[in-house]
């Protein structure tokens, strides 16, 4: 499974308001999908988790969880 494949599965839960059978391009406005900034944090813990990687606090910024574009590029 790909990075983005990976990332796409674990986007889904976080996405309320984005139907099942839904495709999620990479440009989606997440915020409008229904991720708010509490979900933001327990997302960003399951990103660490899931990639292996530690994001850094600088990298943590509102613009970093606007579209799934921006949330791969945390863990890329």
């Amino acid at each position: 499974m790909s990075s983005e494949e990976r990332l796409i599965a674990l986007l889904r839960p976080f996405l309320r308001l984005l139907p099942a059978d839904a495709a999620l391009p990479m440009d989606a406005e997440l915020g409008r999908l229904g991720l708010d900034s509490l979900q933001s944090i327990d997302l960003l813990m399951a990103l660490e988790q899931e990639f292996g990687v530690t994001i850094p606090d600088e990298k943590i910024t509102v613009e970093s969880f606007t579209t799934p574009a921006h949330v791969l590029a945390l863990v890329s």
